[in-house]
């Protein structure tokens, strides 16, 4: 079968070499962080061989690493597939009352997915499995009657250990870049796939296509509006994904999230402090804790300068700025790159200026997106987001944000929070002359502020980066807080003027 080439369109940055993930270094329950890099180096070792030399191996050890350090519990919703699962950032929104897995890997193909089963799937043991593969497929030119094939061979492979597992298959869509070259072969393997799930209790079959042939493709402007390119969804076309997939899931599989209070849940007056980016000596370091002002910090996975931070990864157990455990988890929903120390990163970050963010090694280096929600933009391949969870509803968080990149271009990067309520807030990170002095083009001394944001009814808050002017959106470093009391809700940049948003939600979502 053909490989990768020609695959729905890869990330930008698939041929760059990818490390090993390693476990938050702070994690109370282990002093020695060294103990943490030890565990983690032998458990990507222990990974099959043959894994390590296909395609896709960097994503799927990097889970797989993660998953035996903190396994999810059994009976979630797997979402999997190709880019298009990648880069679906509200899907933890829209099914926020549901346990889910997001598994997608961009560019894979169907046998793909039947190879890496027993890494990203039937360990899950989920209470269903949402599958959108065979578009790459058929753009590299297999037919219809092979797309079937790989299948009924993942079917075969979920069902041969867990049976009766539900499966829902997305049909193939449309898309203004493929409507020419594939869409018989794309309608062909949608009608035998359906017919399988017709005579199936376990299999289902989301129309897909029927919903966005309605809309005229090719050229249509209803249908056209719902990409940010020639392959791949903006929010609107999500928006139209969630409102086909849910009904059909919940019909089979209800809500199945229930609250479940924290008993380690941080009190008021209580921060988190949050180090984003990479740990590779050339491009960023780990804030270690305490640091010069006796705070402890929470770190990304050790990784290297641009590599990618996919959807579904996590770090569990986030510690205060004490050390103490606090029972949250951060896990990312849209997915960013990593940089820093040569590209433009905060080296020297003045007290004054920044107060606690003032820690070189939290300022030298970031996480970056490219989404912006527009066609010929920032590219979405990136979308930049991720959830907290372990939170209390009846408590109000206040979150700052801190980015910087020195760039000679002025960039601006949105930072909006989803809770029970709506909070958004803006930041200039890049640009000629933005620096307090007025001299240098890295933000040294403004930061984004969001507060009063309530978590959703199980605990849950939800941050989504967007880029408004310039080429990326940057977050080098988080502080989240428990506020004193109930207190009307603010929002801004520190130096700025902020909105906060009220918002129905759907699903945990603003709509």
């Amino acid at each position: 079968m053909p490989d990768w080439l020609g695959a729905e369109l890869l990330p930008w940055h698939s041929c760059l070499q990818e490390s090993n993930p390693m476990i938050n270094n702070q994690a109370p329950a282990v002093p020695n962080s060294i103990g943490w890099l030890v565990v983690v180096l032998l458990l990507v070792n222990m990974l099959p061989t043959t894994a390590s030399a296909q395609p896709f191996s960097g994503d799927i050890n990097r889970w797989v690493a993660q998953d035996t350090l903190a396994p999810p519990e059994p009976g979630a919703i797997l979402f999997t597939g190709s880019s298009s699962i990648r880069r679906y950032e509200q899907l933890t929104r829209d099914f926020a009352d549901y346990h889910v897995i997001q598994r997608g890997f961009g560019g894979s193909q169907f046998e793909d997915l039947v190879g890496y089963a027993d890494e990203i799937v039937l360990p899950y043991r989920p209470a269903a499995i949402v599958v959108w593969e065979g578009t790459n497929d058929i753009n590299a030119g297999e037919s219809a009657a092979e797309v079937v094939a790989d299948y009924e061979a993942f079917v075969a492979k979920v069902h041969s250990s867990l049976p009766g597992t539900p499966i829902f298959y997305l049909g193939i869509m449309p898309t203004p870049g493929r409507f020419a070259c594939c869409e018989t072969r794309n309608t062909e393997a949608n009608t035998a796939i359906a017919a399988r799930a017709a005579n199936n209790p376990a299999l289902h079959y989301i129309d897909l296509p029927a919903a966005f042939r309605a809309l005229s493709p090719p050229t249509g402007p209803d249908f056209n509006a719902l990409f940010v390119d020639n392959i791949h969804l903006n929010r609107a076309g999500y928006d139209l994904w969630t409102s086909l997939i849910r009904p059909q899931l919940m019909a089979v599989v209800p809500p199945n999230k229930e609250f479940s209070p924290n008993p380690l849940s941080p009190r008021p007056g209580v921060r988190l402090l949050f180090d984003f980016g990479p740990s590779n000596p050339q491009d960023g370091d780990a804030t270690v804790g305490p640091d010069v002002r006796g705070n402890h910090w929470n770190n990304w996975h050790a990784a290297e300068g641009g590599i990618a931070v996919n959807a579904g990864e996590r770090i569990t157990n986030l510690v205060d700025t004490t050390g103490a455990a606090t029972g949250i988890n951060l896990t990312i929903t849209g997915g960013f790159a990593t940089n820093g120390k040569l590209q433009g990163g905060l080296l020297q970050a003045d007290p004054a200026l920044l107060g606690d963010f003032a820690v070189a090694t939290a300022t030298q280096d970031y996480f970056f997106s490219s989404a912006d929600n527009r066609v010929g933009g920032g590219n979405d391949d990136r979308p930049g987001g991720f959830m907290l969870e372990g939170l209390d509803p009846e408590r109000q968080y206040e979150f700052r944000f801190f980015g910087s990149r020195a760039v000679s271009s002025l960039r601006t990067t949105e930072y909006r929070v989803y809770g029970q309520n709506t909070g958004v807030a803006k930041l200039v990170t890049s640009g000629p002359g933005i620096s307090a002095a007025g001299t240098g083009a890295g933000n040294d001394d403004e930061i984004a502020l969001v507060s009063g944001i309530r978590p959703d009814g199980y605990g849950q808050i939800f941050v989504d980066l967007t880029l408004l002017r310039g080429d990326f959106a940057y977050l080098n470093a988080m502080e989240m807080r428990v506020l004193e009391v109930p207190e009307p809700a603010s929002l801004g940049t520190l130096g700025w003027l902020g909105v906060l948003l009220a918002a129905p939600l759907f699903g945990g979502r603003g709509l």
